[in-house]
């Protein structure tokens, strides 16, 4: 009663033995003709049904109520198309919250979710509804975040292996603080004075599973007051102080708490192991995906040369005004101007200088070569 248990107590039901009458007759005469007459008719109308139904559809009597797998019943038809219960128990497979519930019960309302949507589905591709700018846009959308999320998804798979996950194990258990349990066992009494007794009856060698599974007021666990292990902040103040100062072996004097009375035994003391690795794997994945997935990001960022080029907007350009447009274009322009000159300085001071003897072919000109442009240039103007 110190930890919060659930208990569900199963009524118990007696049995009444009905004993039945065997009552031994005959059959009359004309009861077994008749009911004769009544299998020989349903064998003969079956076979000529299914036989109708062969030669006009090509689909068998069997058949049309029942899907490629023989288990499975057409439950529904929509413009003379057949639903399998399958398609209807594969919605209530994609709603988490009704795993638990009986399928019979919640099939009544899945078969109608199923043919709302199924029907709404229909009417809407007959229309022109999906041609309107707005359904295609979110088409679009809702096709980009599918594809982007299982892009993402299938990423972060590769990169997050379970080798990976167990280093991030291996690292965060060095770490991890691993405080004091206990493993105990208790009696609960009312008063005071059966605690002392119950003490008194322990300390001359009675055995503590025995009183416990007698005297405890939770003795229905029939466990022998075992609590298992716990560590100080799972129990209320006042029993967690008083069982964590006691040693291994150790009995408690009574302690009193808001359920009664308890007479503890102290049976180990250990420090918390490890959580096995199988149990937080997936706490281990979300952690990982936390820390690794910003420079997943920006290695896409990356990946596709992403440039920002106007990173913030000053009050005056968040207006929207031609004037907060057309700096916005200034500085795009500008930006991308000195990019360019960036380029060329770059890759001018790459080239490789001219070869001397080039350089001094280009500075020592042959004479005929500058005299006409001379005596162009003492030609008198027209």
């Amino acid at each position: 009663m110190v930890k919060q248990k659930k208990q569900i107590k199963m009524s118990t039901h007696k049995t009444v033995e009905v004993e039945a009458e065997n009552k031994t007759g005959k059959l009359k005469k004309s009861t077994i003709i008749t009911g004769v007459l009544l299998l020989g008719a349903a064998a003969v109308w079956g076979v000529l049904g299914y036989q109708a139904m062969s030669r006009d559809t090509g689909e068998s009597l069997f058949g049309k109520y029942f899907h490629e797998d023989k288990n499975d019943v057409v439950v529904a038809t929509i413009d003379g198309k057949n639903v399998y219960l399958s398609q209807i128990k594969s919605v209530a497979d994609q709603i988490p919250q009704l795993t638990d519930l009986p399928f019979d019960m919640i099939y009544p309302q899945l078969l109608q979710k199923y043919l709302t949507k199924e029907v709404i589905y229909k009417s809407a591709q007959e229309s022109d509804v999906q041609k309107e700018p707005t359904v295609q846009l979110a088409l679009k959308e809702a096709h980009d975040t599918i594809i982007s999320k299982a892009y993402l998804e299938k990423k972060i798979n590769e990169l997050a292996t379970p080798e990976k996950l167990k280093e991030l194990y291996d690292a965060e258990t060095k770490t991890m603080e691993r405080p004091d349990e206990v493993h105990a066992r208790h009696i609960l009494v009312q008063t005071e004075k059966e605690a002392n007794d119950i003490l008194v009856q322990l300390e001359a060698g009675a055995d503590f599973k025995m009183l416990a599974n007698t005297k405890s007021l939770d003795a229905e666990n029939g466990n022998g007051g075992d609590l298992g292990y716990f560590q100080k902040n799972m129990m209320i103040p006042e029993f967690g102080e008083a069982v964590f100062a006691l040693k291994k072996g150790q009995l408690s004097k009574p302690i009193k708490t808001p359920f009664g009375w308890h007479v503890v035994l102290v049976e180990d003391r250990r420090v918390a192991p490890l959580p096995p690795f199988e149990t937080v794997q997936e706490q281990l994945r979300q952690m990982f995906v936390e820390r690794n997935l910003q420079d997943i990001l920006h290695q896409e960022e990356v990946k596709h040369d992403v440039k920002v080029l106007v990173p913030t907007l000053t009050a005056t350009q968040s207006t929207g005004s031609q004037e907060a447009l057309d700096q916005i274009q200034n500085e795009v322009v500008e930006e991308l101007a000195a990019q360019d000159a960036a380029t060329q300085a770059a890759d001018k001071a790459l080239k490789p200088e001219v070869a001397p003897k080039q350089a001094e072919q280009k500075a020592e000109k042959p004479a005929e070569e500058a005299a006409p442009k001379a005596e162009k240039a003492d030609t008198p103007a027209k």
